[in-house]
């Protein structure tokens, strides 16, 4: 989603997810793909200070978490600028001074994660973990510091419920703890409100609109992500014949793409 357009259903998961924040309480945000997870944490980010309601609490926003190395640099960079300057303390307990970002990047995950266990207490940090699919040992070991430490808000398209089989015995278990909100489709209603809202910004004319809505929500199944991609496609006259919409070669391309 290219921006989030606040339904109803936004407006209530943007409520916990503040209410979370503002209480410090962690939170792991999951659903299909395409539902709006990110965009929901893009608007949590860019209205932070609305959000947060509290000056201390500084958020640091990883919109990519599928690695340990991913998640260490953006955090530590984020550190750098924070702190102006880092320090780390190597086996023969010399102290090295850490001024520039380029001096991060050459750093190993051991020292990395050092950096993180040293000055993540000295502040008060909201970490937002975006795309945390794959937890491996040792992103739990990070996160298990950090849920000491900061108030966590994670994403994913796992639920890390304690139910879910497939996930069984791969999580450590306080993980399966951490409160849920999961994120659906849209129901018929506001997928038809999102639609309106595409449709007129985009200045897209078919013959029958109604139509081309209901065949869209069938397809997509309310995937906000879905629909916004048909409605991007649907602008370009390549996919208008005597303004009637080809929703079949829009699927195609949309499949091609992803391949």
């Amino acid at each position: 989603m290219n921006g989030l357009v606040l339904l109803p259903s936004h407006r209530k998961q943007i409520k916990m997810i503040t209410a979370h924040i503002r209480k410090r309480e962690h939170l792991h945000i999951h659903g299909p793909e395409g539902t709006g997870k990110s965009a929901l944490l893009d608007y949590i980010y860019d209205n932070w200070k609305g959000i947060a309601n509290d000056k201390t609490l500084i958020p640091i926003y990883c919109r990519n978490s599928s690695t340990l190395k991913e998640i260490l640099l953006r955090v530590t960079g984020f550190l750098l600028v924070h702190f102006r300057h880092l320090e780390s303390i190597n086996k023969f307990r010399q102290v090295k001074e850490i001024k520039y970002t380029d001096d991060i990047k050459k750093l190993n995950i051991r020292v990395l994660s050092n950096l993180v266990y040293k000055y993540m207490p000295q502040d008060k940090f909201c970490i937002i973990l975006d795309h945390l699919e794959y937890v491996t040992p040792k992103i739990h070991a990070l996160l298990r510091v950090l849920y000491d430490q900061a108030v966590v808000i994670t994403a994913s398209r796992e639920s890390w419920e304690i139910i879910d089989s497939a996930l069984k015995g791969k999580l450590d278990y306080y993980l399966y703890l951490v409160p849920k909100l999961r994120i659906e489709n849209l129901k018929k209603k506001e997928a038809f409100a999102l639609m309106e809202n595409l449709y007129c910004n985009l200045n897209i004319n078919v013959q029958d609109k109604t139509q081309m809505f209901a065949d869209v929500f069938h397809v997509s199944r309310g995937n906000p992500k879905m629909i916004a991609q048909i409605f991007e496609k649907a602008r370009k006259p390549e996919y208008l014949k005597e303004n009637t919409l080809s929703l079949n070669l829009i699927l195609i391309d949309c499949k091609m793409e992803k391949i």
